[in-house]
């Protein structure tokens, strides 16, 4: 063993300081989580919009500015749940449209979840909830995402809050964490269909751990035992009905304890009883906040749009008229089961590739952005089970739900999305967490041993898990956010060098107010038009007719998503061509400061745009496929003039 050295020494003094205050503080815990909160919150926050946003991004952003300006909202599952649509409203009422503030929700929300980590305390040493809260702080995967205005981790967030405040009733017994446990979980609901999956996923966890409880009790010690000496058919079932015989006696024990800490148990289940109608009372009222119709509702949004002052039943005319409630119920029952009814309907095309697809995705993203997190989770797991650390329930329970989500997750997917690997991240943090402070403590153990080889060895390990997790966030979330060599990037992601036009169109658009501010043009017609991936509509007729009101209706709005968004954020005056002779008296007579065109669009009169004074920037609307790459052009004196001033 090696002796106390130059190096170890200074860590050893640096050690019996930190000890020294952990022991004295009892907050000291709390103080490390909110510094590692704040952290968080400062990685998410720091250079929130500077990502041109992804088509979903886009397309959920237009539908809460959608609301904020109509004052009209239906619940539709394709948009997901309605919590952000309602948030994000308030917030653009508040600070504007931009894509910072579209975002801020979904960042503050992810930033704060590192405080969930105080929520299993009871069944954590101190160096693991600060663990837990570090890991949730800045894993790459959770930081990218926390950043990306999707609400998989609103969803992740609320249900594992959720989940963690019905720990805190397991161990306090007061009903104020049941009601808080069912007000997020209404949240959880309220902002994505998926948080059903959550519940499945706790019970199916429950499942398996209670089939670990009563086969093998010691965990791997047990398996290690059956596969060496194999027990015949009578000693199993012996020990499974003994096993479960164990655990009803527990259960027996338990109640009489309970019985003899309370008055009368009737009373006691009465009170419960009442708490958790009273937490089901709370859950729906959430639901029907975020869920019930506001204005004129679905004609509200449809086109042309309803004024939402001829909205009969809404939620605050519901709310404050009590012969209105009823009716705000029906309605609003009425649209969550039919959009539920819809979204849990299998997809009718799934198959074994696509299938095999998904899940390729799904590892990728996980391998990529949460190896370190994965591989920390399964060290925890492993330990729990071989008893090196405190055998806990939660442990196995959690490794449970993020191992399922795994293979579970591209099976119910329509799309192959990075953003899914959400799912496994956020439970497996806590037997990762686990896994980080055991490698921890025995370092710090080699230290107090004055064990140099010991302590290099959990140095080595740290600074290969920093080394990762650095790398990822640096090169994932921080550059290259856009680039389809990511593997957190999904397809439909505009390129960053987008950003320069996007701010460019957002300034013209707020001086400019002779005709309209931008021009889509797209020419071409019959045989060679690409209905699949043109961005307007071939029939002039059919230029003020959408289904929803999907501004500006000229275009085929979903091909060109986000850039709706952005139209609509910048206050941008958008017109339509499908003509070059139409396009080149356009821009001969009015100039619209900035034209859109295809590139794989042979009909564009390029050489007439240049003459008349444009000039022009290709970019990607999408990561790969040449049919998705398309042209601005923006003229060069009105643009002078616009810098001039």
């Amino acid at each position: 063993m090696a002796s106390s050295s130059g190096v170890l020494s200074p860590l050893q003094d640096v050690r019996r300081r930190v000890g020294a205050w952990t022991r004295d503080d009892d907050h000291a815990t709390l103080k490390l989580v909110t510094g590692i909160t704040l952290l968080g919150l400062a990685l998410r926050l720091a250079f929130l919009g500077q990502r041109v946003a992804h088509f979903d991004e886009g397309r959920v952003a237009y539908w809460a500015w959608h609301y904020g300006e109509s004052g009209s909202f239906a619940y539709r599952y394709i948009i997901h749940g309605p919590f952000i649509q309602h948030v994000d409203s308030w917030v653009f009422a508040l600070v504007g449209t931009s894509d910072f503030a579209m975002r801020l929700p979904v960042a503050v929300v992810g930033g704060l979840l590192p405080l969930s980590a105080l929520l299993f305390r009871r069944h954590l040493r101190r160096s693991e909830t600060v663990a837990m809260a570090l890991l949730l702080a800045i894993n790459p995967l959770l930081l990218y995402y926390s950043r990306f205005m999707r609400s998989d981790v609103l969803v992740a967030a609320f249900m594992f809050v959720a989940f963690g405040l019905f720990v805190r009733f397991y161990d306090t017994r007061l009903p104020r964490y049941l009601y808080a446990a069912s007000a997020f979980m209404a949240l959880g609901f309220a902002s994505k269909e998926n948080a059903l999956v959550y519940v499945v996923t706790w019970l199916g966890a429950s499942g398996l751990l209670l089939a670990k409880v009563i086969v093998l009790p010691n965990g791997y010690r047990d398996a290690i035992l059956f596969s060496t000496d194999t027990p015949s058919s009578g000693e199993i079932r012996a020990r499974v009905v003994g096993g479960a015989k164990d655990r009803i006696d527990a259960g027996r024990g338990a109640i009489r304890s309970f019985r003899t800490r309370h008055d009368s148990a009737a009373k006691v289940v009465g009170a419960y009883a009442g708490h958790l109608v009273l937490a089901v009372l709370l859950f729906g009222f959430v639901s029907l906040f975020f869920y019930a119709p506001r204005g004129a509702g679905v004609p509200g949004i449809e086109h042309p749009p309803v004024p939402a002052s001829e909205g009969t039943v809404g939620f605050w005319e519901g709310i404050t008229n009590p012969a209105l409630f009823g009716d705000l119920l029906q309605v609003t029952v009425d649209r969550v089961a039919d959009q539920w009814g819809e979204w849990l309907q299998p997809a009718s095309e799934k198959t074994s590739d696509s299938y095999v697809s998904h899940f390729g995705v799904y590892l990728k993203a996980l391998g990529f952005g949460s190896a370190a997190l994965a591989l920390l989770a399964g060290v925890g797991y492993a330990l729990d089970r071989l008893g090196y650390t405190a055998p806990r329930h939660l442990v196995p329970f959690l490794f449970y739900a993020g191992f399922v989500s795994i293979f579970g997750y591209p099976l119910g997917t329509d799309i192959g999305a990075p953003w899914l690997a959400v799912h496994t991240a956020v439970p497996f943090a806590l037997p990762a967490a686990v896994g980080l402070a055991a490698i921890f403590r025995w370092g710090l153990d080699a230290l107090s041993s004055d064990d140099a080889e010991g302590v290099g060895i959990t140095a080595i390990a740290f600074f290969l898990v920093i080394l990762f997790v650095t790398n990822a966030a640096v090169t994932q979330v921080y550059t290259n956010a856009t680039t389809d060599g990511n593997p957190l990037v999904q397809y439909a992601q505009p390129e960053q060098s987008l950003r320069e036009e996007l701010t460019e169109m957002h300034r013209i658009s707020q001086t400019h107010d002779s005709g309209p501010d931008v021009v889509v043009y797209h020419g071409e017609s019959g045989d060679d038009y690409d209905g699949g991936n043109a961005y307007v509509k071939q029939s002039r007729d059919d230029w003020n007719e959408s289904w929803w009101n999907t501004q500006p209706t000229c275009i085929k709005w979903y091909n060109m998503l986000p850039m709706p968004w952005y139209f609509a954020s910048s206050d941008a005056q958008v017109a339509c061509e499908n003509g070059a002779t139409a396009l080149g008296t356009r821009i001969q007579q009015n100039q619209p400061p900035i034209v859109i065109t295809q590139e794989f669009d042979s009909t564009v009169p390029r050489d007439r745009l240049r003459a008349a004074g444009y000039e022009n920037e290709t970019y990607s609307m999408r990561t790969s496929g040449y049919k998705n790459v398309f042209t601005v052009w923006t003229h060069e004196e009105y643009v002078r003039n616009e810098t001039a001033r």
